[in-house]
């Protein structure tokens, strides 16, 4: 039986290919691009970019890598954790997938009611939605800068007069409890997955949206073989792509296993202390 090639790979941007520090956001070591564009040469193999990003943003690091890959084209882009496709040459969205609002407006309530939080709602028309009190409205500005988006200051009755459209939601905490949220909302909320950006950033992701169902969507426009992928990532909303990619590749910004996974649907448990991940991955498996 023949062993299969490794043409795509699917690569998280933060903490996976970008550097672990935030405010290096651009930042993509040497000797990851110089390993990127030998593996890019010939025009059969390719890169996409899987992120919780919206389109802009991660757009702007598509274009900053190009420049610097002679030329190649990055032929998607997968954002806000799979619920947008945007195809990159065409400069248009391919695929969505939004929230389901209900289910969103029950959770907010709860949290609401039981802890110091702070929601921040991401539609696919680049607003955000936040309550009108300082807290919100100081946090919601920040963000709004971040994501480019226009920021609505609402009540959590827009939940049920019908907001839709919805791409990401953020929760900030007060109480330095992020990881005890996490399993309280999984527990409560079934339909969510819970990502952890430090002691006070929770990001909820609605099932039905995912990474890995993104990149089935390219691989059937493509006509690729899932056998010939490769997904990297290091957050638990880069599982599925991790284990259903061809070739899976889960990381950790150092030694240490801190990442979840099935090791029988893993091919390699990678470090990225150096920011070296994506081409030890790409190394190892070409």
């Amino acid at each position: 039986m023949c062993t299969p090639r490794l043409r795509i790979v699917f690569s998280d941007l933060d903490g996976t290919l970008l550097t672990e520090k935030s405010w290096l956001y651009g930042k993509v070591r040497t000797y990851t691009l110089s390993t990127l564009g030998a593996f890019l040469e010939g025009g059969e193999t390719h890169l996409i970019l899987a992120t919780g990003r919206n389109i802009k943003r991660a757009k702007a690091i598509s274009n900053w890598l190009e420049e610097r890959l002679g030329g190649y084209k990055i032929p998607y882009l997968i954002c806000f954790n799979g619920g947008v496709i945007y195809d990159n040459k065409s400069n248009e969205v391919v695929y969505t997938q939004t929230f389901d609002c209900t289910q969103l407006g029950k959770l907010i309530q709860f949290l609401r009611r039981n802890y110091l939080v702070t929601y921040l709602v991401i539609t696919s028309n680049n607003e955000l939605f936040t309550e009108d009190h300082f807290v919100s409205r100081m946090v919601g500005r920040k963000f709004a800068r971040r994501y480019n988006a226009k920021v609505r200051f609402d009540t959590q009755e827009s939940f049920s007069k019908g907001l839709t459209e919805i791409q990401k939601v953020i929760f900030v905490t007060f109480h330095r409890n992020s990881e005890e949220l996490r399993s309280l909302i999984e527990s409560k909320f079934s339909e969510f997955y819970v990502a952890i950006h430090g002691d006070w950033l929770l990001e909820i992701v609605d099932k039905k949206i995912n990474k890995f169902f993104a990149i089935e969507k390219i691989l059937e426009r493509e006509e690729w073989d899932l056998s010939e992928c490769l997904g990297i990532g290091n957050e638990k909303n880069d599982l599925l792509m991790i284990e259903g990619c061809g070739f899976g590749v889960a990381v950790d910004f150092n030694d240490t296993k801190n990442i979840v996974y099935d090791p029988s649907k893993v091919s390699l448990h990678v470090s990225n202390k150096d920011g070296n991940a994506v081409a030890r991955a790409i190394r190892t498996f070409s």
